[in-house]
């Protein structure tokens, strides 16, 4: 994929400037990054804080592909994401960087990220994900924190960030540019390989790597749809061929989960 990036200072989102680009018919392959968002968001349209600090892209792709390849596509992008992240920390804290379905980079909540919190949450998130099919067109936003900023927004919600100069205090050191620029690089660089790979491959060379980088592997969930009706409670057991996580209930029974959003059960 030939890429254009567009790099800007502070814009309301790159995601409404990738979808405007849709609607005007460019090709696939422009990225529009930005240092600030004042309106940036995520999956479901959720407010994503994106104060100086952060790297904050969004991507115009035009997949051609089998319309039930299209879901895993999520999937890549997260595993993509978290194996760019991976390669930036020392090799101790790598493992520590997860894949929480269907696209969250989260951290582990016993590494370095996470144990100075006052009560540690399941995961510390590391990267938001976003992709919406628009106009024949797919926008996929990606959103890395790098380096915590001096005032953080306050939007809400259940997330804890975590940053990478928690995981790599080397990466709190130095101009943030070169922090931003390097962290861009290696996204791009993995993100672009990987996205090739899926449209000739499809979703097989992945499936692999999604479950061992999986957060949700043998925890216990609950699966709630868009507009919070509960999908299935038991045990998260795997990913599965077409990208689905399939949660095993009480009853013995597995349950393979298309979409949804899934949240962990403290306790059970």
């Amino acid at each position: 994929m030939l890429l254009r990036v567009e790099n800007l200072t502070t814009v309301r989102s790159t995601n409404e400037l990738v979808k405007q680009a849709i609607e005007a018919g460019q090709p696939e392959g422009l990225v529009v990054r930005a240092r600030r968002q004042s309106g940036g968001y995520g999956r479901q349209g959720r407010a994503w804080a994106s104060p100086e600090g952060g790297l904050y892209c969004s991507w115009l792709l035009r997949p051609n592909v089998p319309l039930a390849q299209l879901p895993t596509l999520s999937l890549v992008v997260g595993l993509a994401v978290r194996d760019a992240a991976a390669a930036l920390v020392p090799d101790s804290a790598a493992p520590a960087i997860r894949v929480k379905w269907p696209n969250d980079v989260v951290v582990a909540p016993d590494s370095a990220a996470c144990e100075a919190l006052p009560a540690r949450p399941p995961f510390c998130k590391l990267c938001g994900i976003s992709l919406e099919a628009h106009q024949g067109g797919v926008c996929v936003g990606i959103g890395v924190n790098v380096r915590r900023p001096r005032a953080a927004a306050d939007v809400g919600g259940k997330n804890v960030p975590a940053y990478l100069e928690d995981l790599a205090p080397a990466w709190g050191r130095g101009r943030l540019e070169d922090a931003l620029d390097a962290t861009f690089s290696q996204v791009k660089s993995v993100f672009s390989a990987c996205y090739d790979r899926w449209l000739l491959e499809g979703f097989a060379p992945f499936s692999g790597r999604c479950n061992e980088t999986s957060a949700l592997a043998g925890r216990a969930v609950r699966i709630e749809d868009h507009g919070g009706g509960v999908l299935a409670c038991g045990t998260a057991c795997g990913i599965d061929e077409h990208g689905r996580l399939v949660v095993s209930r009480s009853d013995g029974t597995a349950v393979p989960i298309s979409s949804g959003e899934a949240h962990v059960l403290l306790g059970a």
